[in-house]
């Protein structure tokens, strides 16, 4: 048995109540037993001679965070093409290491947002059995694509199928998907939209039908699972929300109709908006691709259609999640707390508001909300201590310096805290 005890934290719990000081957080094994004040020995009928703890002195406690759109097996690429070509091998070593640097940046949980092969589905259950560190996961294959699309990279007579595999027609994508889930996914990935880095398929084209889209849907729901999708145009998501996908990535364009249908939806679906995306495109992007080709995108526009937009969400009551895309050389595995900031600062959530994103809705979209999400008694010990406060400073959570703990499953990944032993006199 493992019991630790963290004393006179400030508790922000996930649940977007107002903060509470001088709270004690009591952890048995995997599991929050108790959350107080004053919290002793007196109280447990269990033996607290092997018990830790740590006085947190006005630290923050909070919940571990969920990123919902990651891709472990995209490496600080330079262009999508680097993907496609790097040996399988390589790929399955970086994964292993954004594993670890997503869960070392607070993130216990993730949605894969599509992968490389199996390389989820491998690392998850690698993960699971407790021979690698990483976050608790939900694993995507391959992503599914029309031919001509963002990810349709090469000419005809020289065709990889490295991150995509091409689906065209309902029958097509419903062989697909059911090879997809075949392998172990929880989530199929479906790029109903373009993306505007791509000369040939722009982020408001939209690229697959919406029989296509309700074929993949329909194979998901016949074997309990999901459909995450890339849907940048105004009728990428209306054919999303119609097919009944359950996770719905960008949605940067949507209009009057496509947003009225979000909000009716909105306690069925989430919206991930990969804001970071754009925010370090626009940073960075001249450096690699220079000034000409970064403005050919219209991100500096799209930017503040996605911000209108996520700002309209949010206030309307869609659960509008972090996870932004990282993985590539401007926009590197690491940063995912930005997306936090992005929502308080661009968006307009308050930083409560922010936190319930990344932990509460996270525990949502991972499909455990009764077991993690919030610091409450008889969830999962997912936890961080933060030295400071990220009501009055949510930048403070990209800090790996700040991060004192992060705890998954009751068990240490990072402790910076000093524990005491609690000396039971018999």
């Amino acid at each position: 048995m493992s019991v630790k005890l963290f004393k006179n934290g400030f508790l922000i719990d996930g649940t977007g109540r107002e903060p509470e000081a001088n709270v004690d957080v009591l952890v048995k094994d995997n599991e929050i037993v108790d959350v107080g004040r004053n919290l002793g020995e007196n109280q447990y009928d269990f033996n607290w001679q092997e018990a830790e703890v740590m006085e947190l002195n006005g630290k923050t406690i909070m919940p571990g965070m969920t990123e919902a759109h990651t891709h472990l097996t995209w490496a600080d690429s330079l262009y999508i093409q680097d993907i496609d070509q790097k040996p399988i091998e390589e790929t399955m070593v970086d994964a292993i290491l954004n594993a670890e640097i997503l869960i070392n940046s607070g993130f216990t949980s993730c949605v894969s947002a599509a992968a490389r092969g199996r390389v989820d589905i491998a690392i998850k259950k690698a993960i699971n059995q407790g021979r690698l560190v990483g976050p608790r996961m939900l694993s995507n294959g391959a992503e599914v694509s029309a031919s001509g699309g963002f990810v349709d990279l090469w000419p005809n007579h020289f065709q990889i199928h490295g991150l995509a595999i091409f689906a065209d027609g309902e029958d097509a994508v419903r062989r697909t998907v059911r090879s997809l889930y075949k392998e172990g996914a929880d989530l199929v990935k479906l790029n109903v939209s373009g993306e505007s880095l791509s000369a040939n398929a722009r982020g408001e084209m939209t690229l697959y039908t919406y029989k296509e889209v309700r074929a993949a849907v329909e194979e998901a729901n016949a074997r309990g699972k999901r459909v995450y999708t890339h849907a940048r145009s105004a009728d990428s998501v209306k054919h999303c929300v119609r097919a009944g996908v359950h996770i719905i990535g960008h949605a940067d364009f949507i209009d009057d109709e496509a947003f009225e249908m979000l909000v009716e939806n909105k306690d069925r679906l989430f919206v991930v908006p990969a804001m970071n995306w754009l925010v370090s495109t626009l940073e960075h992007g001249a450096e690699y691709f220079g000034q000409e080709a970064l403005d050919a995108t219209g991100y500096a526009e799209g930017l503040e259609i996605s911000v209108r937009n996520m700002n309209r969400l949010y206030k309307a009551g869609v659960r509008v999640l972090p996870g932004g895309d990282y993985g590539f050389a401007w926009c590197p595995h690491g940063g995912y707390a930005r997306d936090l900031e992005h929502f308080v600062k661009l968006v307009g959530m308050t930083p409560m508001d922010a936190i319930v994103a990344a932990t509460k809705y996270g525990s949502e979209i991972m499909l455990t909300p009764e077991q993690s999400g919030t610091v409450e008694r008889g969830k999962w010990a997912d936890l961080l201590v933060v030295d400071g406060n990220p009501l009055d400073d949510i930048a403070i959570l990209q800090d790996k310096k700040k991060l004192c703990v992060v705890m998954k499953d009751g068990k240490f990944i990072k402790n910076a805290l000093d524990s005491t032993p609690v000396v039971v006199l018999n």
